[in-house]
Parts: structure tokens; C-alpha cells; sequence
């Protein structure tokens, strides 16, 4: 609870430091069922999860969502879309430049959720400039990565929300 509580209020914090920025908040989805299908749902912890990064950034301006066309990713975001009457923006795991040139056109004091994959996020995070970032475990769930860019320079914060999966 303690650091729910703590992330919450460190975001609205960072974002208004940060301003004008761009700000990009990156997370994995939350976790799936056992199945290793390619499109596994959500099971009941990543439900909770979901709803937990809703909370997590009630608060936050959040002008745009991004996910994948995997169902895990837009089952994460269905919290936090719901609550802003956001209706998030699909965009192939494997098409990583569209996604990259969505995130380059926000304008300052523009914010935008991205839910994607363990081997997206970091790769995403790079690619706007703030990388090297480290690599996400099939594990890790509770990583939230805020992209600050302006100017043509980024910077990343790396968080964590809820609980660390076992």
C-alpha cells in the first residue's frame, strides 16, 4: 500500500517539474493467464493489476492510450480508458515505428499511455532517446517508465506499482 501511495504521488509531481514536456508512461501488460497462447488474457492478479494502474494515474492528464492488437494489452488499459472516456489506440506489437512516430507528434504538455510487451517497452524507451533502458523479465509487471521529451532530448524515470509478480 505504502508504495502505491508513494508512486501516486510522485507522478503528478515529475510531470509538473517536468513541463513542457512531452510525457510517455510505458507498461508491460499486466499478467496473463499460464497459457502461452499469443493472445493469453489477463487472469485474475494482472485484472487486479489493471485496475491498480487505473488509480495509480487517476490523476494524471492522460490525452492518448496505445496498445497493442493483443487482447492482454488492451484488457490493462480497459480501466484507465474507461475512467478518462479514453478509447485506446491500437497499433501492431510489430510495427514499432507507427507507434514511435504517434509518441514524436505529441506536443508539449501532452501525455500518453503506452501498454505494451516485455520486449517492447525497453525497446521503446530507447528509441525515444532515453534508453539504454534495462531489459524486462517474463516476469516483471510492476515497471511504469515515464519518457519526459522536449526539445529533441528524453529522459526516463523507472517506477514500480503493486505488487512484484512471483
Amino acid at each position: 500500500m505504502l508504495r502505491r501511495t508513494l508512486l501516486a504521488a510522485a507522478i503528478p509531481l515529475w510531470l509538473s517539474s517536468a513541463l513542457p514536456a512531452a510525457t510517455i508512461i510505458l507498461v508491460r501488460h499486466a499478467e496473463r493467464v499460464n497459457a502461452m497462447s499469443a493472445d493469453a488474457l489477463l487472469s485474475p492478479a494482472g485484472e487486479k493489476r489493471a485496475k491498480l494502474l487505473a488509480q495509480v494515474l487517476k490523476d494524471v492528464p492522460i490525452g492518448r492510450i496505445y496498445v497493442t492488437e493483443v487482447r492482454r494489452t488492451q484488457q490493462t488499459a480497459a480501466p484507465i480508458a474507461a475512467q478518462l472516456h479514453l478509447t485506446p489506440i491500437a497499433i501492431p506489437q510489430s510495427d514499432t515505428d507507427a507507434l514511435i512516430g504517434q509518441l514524436q507528434k505529441l506536443g508539449e504538455n501532452e501525455t500518453a499511455l503506452v501498454v505494451g510487451h516485455a520486449n517492447t517497452v525497453p525497446a521503446i524507451v530507447e528509441r525515444l532517446g532515453a534508453g539504454p533502458a534495462p531489459p524486462m523479465s517474463d516476469a516483471e509487471y510492476d515497471r511504469l517508465t515515464v519518457v519526459f521529451t522536449s526539445a529533441g532530448k528524453a529522459r526516463a524515470l523507472i517506477l514500480r506499482y503493486g505488487v512484484a509478480a512471483e
